[in-house]
């Protein structure tokens, strides 16, 4: 978080939606399922938000259900599903420095559309 050194007074933190114009992204409509094997990359927004690539041009915001701490450090990032595809009852698998491993249970899929650039 930002602080304003002056004023003593913490600065608001940016809405998810900013963060994501800011890379380029709106959010779109919300997804069932995600066909796992079509995930070839990832980002992470901060401790709650991650997108995941899918196919040459396809992105996803995965909301998460509480704070992934182990997002702000991760090294690697799985998924274990429950039906071969990713959906909102799975979970992402965290791993940080050393042997450090989180679950992180997904609460939202949503599609992540390009803004277009005048």
């Amino acid at each position: 978080m930002i602080t304003t050194a002056c004023s003593g007074i913490p600065s608001e933190p940016i809405p998810l939606e900013e963060r994501l114009a800011a890379r380029g992204y709106s959010i779109g409509e919300p997804v069932k399922r995600l066909q796992n094997y079509r995930i070839n990359g990832w980002s992470n927004v901060d401790s709650r938000n991650v997108i995941l690539n899918v196919g040459a041009s396809e992105h996803y915001l995965v909301t998460l259900r509480n704070n992934c701490e182990g997002l702000r450090s991760v090294e690697r990032l799985a998924f274990s599903t429950i039906i071969g595809d990713l959906t909102d009852k799975d979970k992402l698998i965290v791993r940080g420095p050393g042997r450090f491993f989180e679950n992180c249970y997904i609460d939202t899929i949503r599609t992540l559309e390009k803004i277009k650039q005048d």
